[in-house]
């Protein structure tokens, strides 16, 4: 029985770990990489959609949400870390083994446009091409009013959580309050 829980144990955790995304739910952008996340809380998109929301709510309450946004996923990536080493690091299996060249397969790098629902090769003069054509340039400012729009009402999601709530009043009450989040026990998705 004990080695069985053991098993079943270090089987979530793995799993747990895999599963665990650095996460901006009001851009609704997700990564396993903590890099990729800092760098999208420091893009220019990411402080569009702040300062769209900051036309709808106080500034402190915008202020407090970047905080949260960004001490959760300090709290997640510490998560992350201790389970991985708890783990280890396994090499992801390859979904390309057993395909031969009989197939014709040939894996790519690609990027996916979100606004035109498309993917493109990793080439520089195609990406180019792509980002400079008229239907991605419509596609593009749809998707950003869109994502803007949305924004909003997931801010307003997120402000109405129980455990926010208070956090959020905590927060209004004491001035330049650094860490506000402190208090959370572990991360919990929003």
């Amino acid at each position: 029985f004990i080695m069985l829980h053991t098993f079943e144990t270090a089987f979530y955790n793995k799993m747990v770990s895999y599963r665990i995304q650095f996460a901006c739910s009001i851009c609704k952008f997700r990564t396993f990489e903590n890099e990729e996340m800092e760098k999208h809380l420091q893009s220019k998109f990411h402080k569009e959609v702040l300062r769209y929301i900051g036309t709808k709510l106080p500034d402190k309450t915008v202020e407090f949400l970047q905080k949260y946004i960004v001490n959760r996923n300090k709290k997640i990536g510490k998560r992350r870390q201790e389970l991985s080493e708890k783990e280890g690091t396994k090499p992801k299996p390859d979904p390309f083994k057993g395909i031969g060249q009989e197939h014709f397969f040939k894996k790519i790098e690609a990027a996916h446009c979100m606004a035109c629902d498309m993917l493109i090769p990793a080439q520089q003069h195609l990406l180019q091409r792509h980002l400079r054509s008229v239907d991605h340039n419509r596609n593009r400012r749809t998707a950003a009013e869109h994502f803007k729009k949305a924004s909003f009402h997931i801010a307003k999601s997120v402000l109405n959580s129980k455990h926010i709530v208070k956090m959020l009043e905590k927060y209004l009450k004491v001035p330049q309050q650094h860490l506000m989040i402190n208090s959370i026990k572990g991360c919990r998705q929003v």
